[in-house]
């Protein structure tokens, strides 16, 4: 073979192989054009089953029921009365009874004070006391000997006067025995002086033996009144002075929420009205309390009007003074209301309105509401009782659109669902 034939033959193969890849990547391009169209056909064939199936929504029916009229506010509980058991002597500890958490009784001796000097004073009064009464006694007996023997002789005196006159005795008989009545009339005022300062000295004594016997008995502090010990301040041992706060106790029947209410809604509150008290910002736990007084001023710095909520349990484990609460004031209620769930209605341009089910039709339904609670609302206007409002997946709806009612509850059981 010559070197000629060679170069044509390799020239030939390379021509035969650029053919070959020509042809196979129009093949490929041609099934790929055929699979995107085939998926885009797919693709918008699902769209337009998705759009005849219609906006995916859940229904609620109108229900009659009873709903009020609330008056929200937030404050914090407070004791009936929460004071500072002081000590009124000076003294050192000697019993500590109770501690912090602790119901007391009025009267319960809640700690004690060292009490032997007062004691030993108190022996020591009563002595002299006793000595005191007894000087007394015997300055008595002297005045009241004085008093007769001064009687006596003013009876001998007037018969010696009578004899006298009658020149029977002498006049220096007279004149001894007036001697002697004016020196038994200076010992009777000396005995009189002498009793009315020995009864002065005994009222003292006794003004005094009651002064330490009450200083003994505040050796025992006790309750003012039956509560639970707030606050210890006091231990054993210690030396205390007179006016030293021991303990705070606290009286939690019942507990007090003071709320702030503008002048406009303080004028719907009344003493007597129902108020229901929820604990913490969940509001799990709640009770029943009553409005008990209302302020009689406005503040003119907040421009609100003070209003006492009292809460009375007969177990206060859950609800403490000092404790963060919710209170709703019912101020009216309306019976027979016609109600749906809150979220159902929509506001839009100063406008309120529900959407309500026309079979699988939406109607777009102008309302008038009226009272609300947490998860209901009172329609006033615009719907009949039975009527179906969309609850969920009104936000893409349109007057007029089809809908896919995938759940249908009644008014109060989607009001749950909301509520959870």
């Amino acid at each position: 073979m010559t070197k000629r034939k060679k170069v044509y033959g390799f020239l030939a193969l390379v021509v035969l192989l650029a053919v070959s890849g020509i042809l196979v990547n129009q093949h490929v391009t041609s099934n790929s054009a055929e699979t995107g169209t085939n998926i885009a056909a797919r693709t918008e064939e699902g769209a337009e089953d998705g759009q005849d199936d219609g906006v995916p929504v859940e229904l609620a029916t109108v229900v009659q029921g009873d709903i009020a009229s609330l008056l929200t506010a937030t404050a914090n509980l407070r004791a009936l009365r929460e004071v500072d058991v002081a000590a009124q002597v000076d003294g050192v500890v000697k019993r500590v009874l109770v501690e912090e958490g602790d119901s007391v009784r009025a009267g319960q001796v809640l700690c004690e004070l060292d009490d032997i000097p007062l004691h030993i004073r108190l022996q020591s009064a009563r002595q002299r006391l006793a000595q005191a009464r007894s000087q007394l006694e015997k300055a008595r007996i002297r005045r009241e000997k004085a008093r007769v023997q001064i009687h006596n002789n003013k009876e001998d005196l007037a018969r010696l006067q009578k004899l006298f006159r009658q020149q029977l005795v002498s006049e220096r008989e007279v004149a001894q025995l007036q001697y002697a009545i004016n020196a038994l009339e200076h010992d009777e005022r000396i005995a009189s002086s002498e009793v009315r300062e020995l009864a002065h000295r005994v009222e003292e004594l006794e003004a005094e033996i009651k002064q330490v016997e009450l200083e003994i008995s505040r050796t025992r502090i006790t309750a003012p009144f039956s509560g639970i010990v707030v606050e210890r301040h006091v231990e054993l041992g210690q030396a205390i002075r007179s006016l030293e706060p021991l303990f705070k106790l606290g009286d939690f029947s019942p507990l007090y929420a003071d709320v702030y209410l503008s002048e406009r809604e303080a004028r719907r509150v009344r003493p007597g009205q129902v108020a229901t008290i929820q604990l913490g910002a969940d509001g799990g736990t709640q009770a029943r309390g009553r409005v008990v007084r209302t302020s009689p001023i406005v503040d003119q710095t907040t421009g609100t009007v003070k209003v006492t909520v009292e809460l009375r349990l007969a177990s206060n484990d859950q609800f403490k003074p000092g404790a963060f609460v919710r209170v709703n004031i019912q101020t009216d209620r309306h019976t027979d209301a016609l109600l749906i769930p809150k979220r159902a209605v929509i506001e839009e341009d100063g406008e309120t309105y529900v959407f309500v089910a026309d079979g699988d039709i939406a109607r777009r339904v102008k309302v008038s509401v009226g009272y609300e609670s947490e998860s209901q609302v009172e329609i006033r206007r615009g719907l009949s009782l039975g009527d179906r409002v969309v609850v969920a997946g009104q936000g893409a709806l349109r007057d007029g659109a089809k809908m896919n009612i995938v759940r249908h509850r009644s008014s109060s059981e989607s009001s749950r669902v909301a509520q959870r």
